[in-house]
């Protein structure tokens, strides 16, 4: 197995390119309008694939980068009958860790990670939160980040495909902030 490159799998706002090559080449983000240093290596991703990820997706945290919204994580207990759409970008090692630390590695955010087997010789990983954090409904932008990103990832699925994948997430979320929130009938355009 080479240890020099790793497969990371995404299932979030990273799962759109344009987005997830701020934390690479560094820049502001046309989505969010942060600005991220990128990594030390610029180099753009060898590969990218798409993944299945047998881990439940759920949104949480309050994120000052996304308005105060939610953001993806997924449950860190495997799951078989979970099925999570993820992109995974073929990077250093190196990028990895940067990446990683950008997303935040501490206990509240992504502390967690996880190895998820391998693909063309190279390990699969991501990261999450080690528990369930806080459920918070995800702003609009950062769902229309997420839903370009797997019409890019999944170009096969339909829009309502994807709307409905989005969907089923937000109903959990739902009953777990109060039916009252009705922000989760919303379609995602």
């Amino acid at each position: 197995m080479n240890n020099n490159y790793v497969w990371y799998a995404c299932y979030g706002s990273n799962l759109n390119e344009e987005r997830f090559l701020c934390y690479i080449r560094g820049g502001i983000c046309g989505f969010n309008g942060r600005s991220y240093d990128g990594c030390t290596d610029k180099s753009d991703p060898i590969a990218d694939k798409p993944i299945i990820i047998p881990h439940k997706l759920y949104f949480g945290n309050s994120s000052g980068a996304w308005g105060g919204g939610g953001v993806a994580f997924i449950n860190p207990q495997w799951d078989s009958e979970q099925s999570t759409w993820g992109r995974m970008y073929l990077i250093t090692q190196e990028q990895f860790e940067q990446i990683h630390i950008a997303e935040g590695p501490d206990p509240n955010w992504y502390g967690e990670l996880l190895e998820l087997g391998e693909a063309d010789g190279y390990r699969i990983r991501t990261f999450t939160n080690a528990g369930i954090r806080p459920a918070n409904v995800p702003s609009d932008t950062y769902l229309k980040v997420m839903a370009i990103g797997l019409k890019e990832t999944y170009p096969h699925k339909s829009p309502n495909e994807i709307n409905q994948y989005i969907t089923e997430h937000l109903v959990d979320l739902a009953f777990a902030v109060g039916a009252d929130n009705l922000y989760w009938r919303r379609q995602v355009k």
